[in-house]
């Protein structure tokens, strides 16, 4: 249960402690005195977001500090999750720095907004004006007679399993797209490699038949020069004898003087080297040969490497060696398409098998909760001064949804010659605000929650109804901890504790405070309600009535 809330720097409130207790406790004060402030602040304590310019002074850090008691809550599992040391009496802890910096600790770690709602949505339920809107939404309906049935890790399990299955069928379909569009871009793409394969394209082929080409066309050139130099090398008056008569000259001298024998070295190393050029040039004209045929067939070859080249947009036969390859592989994948589509089929069906027989259980429990809850919520309208309500769920099966196979919708009626209709058509603001109290009251009974909330839910209700509001509330604050705003008099008069809230005017500023009021504070606190400002006697009556205590006896004068 919540032991104790502390806010500092948070809209009217400059700072507040405040403890809280068990059972209802119920907190009362004029319209605009800060009521939902400090049920806001609460909120901001479990994780909701935070608006912008929550700061007072907007210059100074927002704290608010809810001091909670877990004794016999497990709790565990999620403190030893989130690596966070569990003690029985944990501080939830949000911080609002100036410029919108929000940080949150649980006993002095920091969490996630996310952790710190987690663990807040097991702690208390908050609900608000608004919330009563949501008894029109079927999905709101549908989560209610899960938490009745226990059946909402079901269908948590069963909301992921969809989304699996739904995010298979989009690939599926985008699968199926590409097949389409493959298949007819297949012939163009077996067009392209068949050609490319008649090619029987080699690696640097295309270079090597320019230089080849070169040789062929230019043979004659090349057989003059190659001759040219085999002459120079052996004709009488050529380069080889000149040499050969220089070496013969200094092969005597060369015996007496070092650096002349030095000479005749490099003349001998010369003469080798230019037999070998010799001999080299002899071997080429030799191996050479004028071959028109062969060099028309290398033009070819050549013009075609080109052509392929140019339509492809590449620079050479490496290129299209490597755009054949890709080209192959394109064409597997279309085949390997189908494969996988094939196998991705399969698993969509089977993953909707599984998916329907989920939806089905789930169904089942909801179907079984429904009745339960329905008759349940109608008794509980009867004892709100609904003699002759009707309530019951009309239950539908359909397409599998993000929430199952099922719809619900709630019909309603307060008459016992109208027939049930849609809530949203037929209920009054009064008769929503019972329905909603009437359905969280069963779900806290069977989530088992600690705390619970409830922000004017009595909207729309008097006179005998709001004590009957009252004392229902007053039951549920005697298996947890209820906390209500109210300006019935008839509810706050239930309540084991009353907090009275107030709006002053501190130096030109608005500053709200609040308090406990026991005793005849506290009959004075109702007979406001009932009279307004000024009190009256019969105001005062009424109150005590309403407490069930009789006047202050005044002492006699001697």
């Amino acid at each position: 249960m919540l032991k104790r809330l502390s806010i500092s720097n948070y809209l009217l409130i400059d700072a507040l402690e405040l403890d809280l207790q068990k059972g209802l406790t119920i907190i009362t004060g004029e319209t605009g005195s800060g009521k939902s402030i400090v049920i806001g602040a609460l909120a901001l304590a479990i994780g909701e977001r935070a608006g912008a310019a929550v700061q007072r002074d907007a210059t100074k850090r927002c704290i608010i500090e809810l001091e909670v008691d877990l004794q016999g809550m497990d709790l565990h599992y999620w403190f030893t999750a989130a690596e966070i040391p569990h003690e029985r009496r944990s501080i939830l802890r949000r911080q609002l720095d100036p410029g919108g910096r929000s940080r949150a600790f649980v006993n002095d770690t920091p969490v996630n907004l996310d952790q710190l709602r987690e663990l807040g949505a097991r702690l208390v339920h908050i609900h608000s004006q608004h919330h009563t809107q949501l008894l029109n939404d079927p999905g709101f309906q549908l989560r209610m007679v899960d938490q009745l049935a226990g059946s909402l890790e079901l269908a948590n399990t069963y909301s992921g399993e969809y989304r699996s299955w739904r995010a298979l069928a989009h690939e599926l379909e985008a699968m199926r797209v590409e097949e389409e569009r493959s298949r007819a871009e297949l012939d163009y793409l077996t067009f392209q490699l068949d050609e490319l394969d008649a090619m029987r394209i080699q690696e640097g082929e295309h270079a090597a038949i320019e230089q080849e080409l070169a040789r062929v066309e230019h043979a004659e050139e090349l057989l003059q020069g190659l001759s040219t130099v085999e002459t120079c090398m052996t004709d009488g008056s050529g380069i080889g004898p000149m040499l050969q008569r220089a070496k013969q000259a200094l092969a005597k001298p060369a015996r007496y003087d070092q650096e002349v024998a030095a000479l005749l070295e490099r003349l001998s190393s010369a003469w080798i080297e230019l037999k070998d050029i010799s001999d080299e040039a002899e071997r080429l004209a030799g191996a050479m040969t004028v071959d028109p045929a062969r060099a028309q067939q290398l033009r070819e070859r050549s013009d075609a490497l080109t052509r392929l080249e140019q339509k492809h947009r590449v620079a050479g036969s490496d290129d299209l060696i490597d755009l054949m390859e890709g080209l192959r592989l394109k064409v597997s994948g279309i085949g390997s398409l189908t494969d996988r589509i094939r196998q991705l089929d399969q698993a969509y069906t089977t993953a909707g098998a599984t998916l329907m027989d989920q939806a089905r259980e789930l169904s089942e429990k909801r179907a079984i909760a429904a009745l339960d809850l329905a008759e349940r919520i109608e008794g509980t309208l009867h004892d709100l001064g609904m003699p002759h309500a009707k309530f019951l769920f009309d239950h539908r099966i359909g397409e599998p949804t993000p929430h199952g196979i099922d719809t619900m919708r709630a019909l309603f009626t307060a008459n016992k010659d109208r027939a049930a209709a849609p809530l949203d058509k037929v209920a009054s603001g009064g008769e929503l605000s019972r329905v909603m109290l009437a359905m969280i009251s069963l779900v806290a009974d069977s989530q088992d929650l600690p705390t619970v909330i409830f922000d004017e839910i009595d909207t729309g209700v008097s006179g005998e109804v709001a004590d009957r509001v009252g004392t229902l509330m007053a039951r549920m604050g005697k298996d947890r901890q209820v906390l209500a705003i109210t300006h019935l008099p008839q509810i706050a008069s239930k309540a084991e504790t009353h907090l009275l809230v107030a709006k002053d005017e501190v130096d030109d500023h608005s500053m709200t405070s609040i308090r406990t009021v026991t005793a005849e504070e506290r009959v004075e606190a109702l007979a406001h309600m009932l009279s307004g400002r000024t009190l009256t006697k019969a105001a005062l009556e009424n109150a005590r009535a309403l407490m069930g205590t009789k006047r202050p006896s005044r002492s006699k004068s001697t």
